[in-house]
């Protein structure tokens, strides 16, 4: 069984660089053989290619305050197959399209789920907040408990 970590974002909007970080920080761990940990920019259609080639996916990312979260907030959620816009394809793609892609396509989904931390900041700096760093490590231990249960 193969595994997927997908980190993305943007290192320079701050706490949008969270999965990339996360996933370097992962990188460096000793993990199972069968995972495999990519970082991107953004999503992007080609993704769905891979990710019908995995029985499991993780996708790391900061998350927009939407509940009255506080920064540093850490969420965990199965995914599953969707699009937010049925027959259209946009330069914006969240883990839903990318699963729904990679079913219809190539008729294989894996498994997936989502880790975020609610942002305290997207301003164009380098680096995460205070409360998003207090977070990561939390985070990795959630993802790396995650790991153990499925491989």
């Amino acid at each position: 069984m193969k595994t997927l970590i997908l980190g993305y974002g943007n290192t320079l909007r701050k706490d949008d660089g969270l999965g990339v970080y996360a996933a370097e920080t992962l990188g460096s761990l000793s993990l199972p053989n069968d995972v495999e940990i990519r970082t991107y920019h953004q999503l992007s259609p080609e993704l769905s290619f891979i990710l019908a080639q995995v029985d499991h996916a993780i996708f790391i990312d900061a998350a927009l305050d939407s509940n009255g979260e506080k920064p540093g907030t850490i969420k965990t959620r199965a995914l599953q197959p969707c699009t937010s816009q049925p027959g259209s394809i946009t330069h914006h793609f969240d883990p839903e399209t990318l699963l729904a892609m990679a079913e219809t396509l190539y008729g294989h989904v894996p498994q997936a789920m989502l880790f975020s931390v609610t942002a305290a900041s997207f301003d164009l700096e380098e680096g995460l907040s205070p409360e998003v760093t207090a977070a990561l490590p939390v985070l990795i231990e959630s993802i790396k408990k995650y790991l153990f249960t499925i491989t």
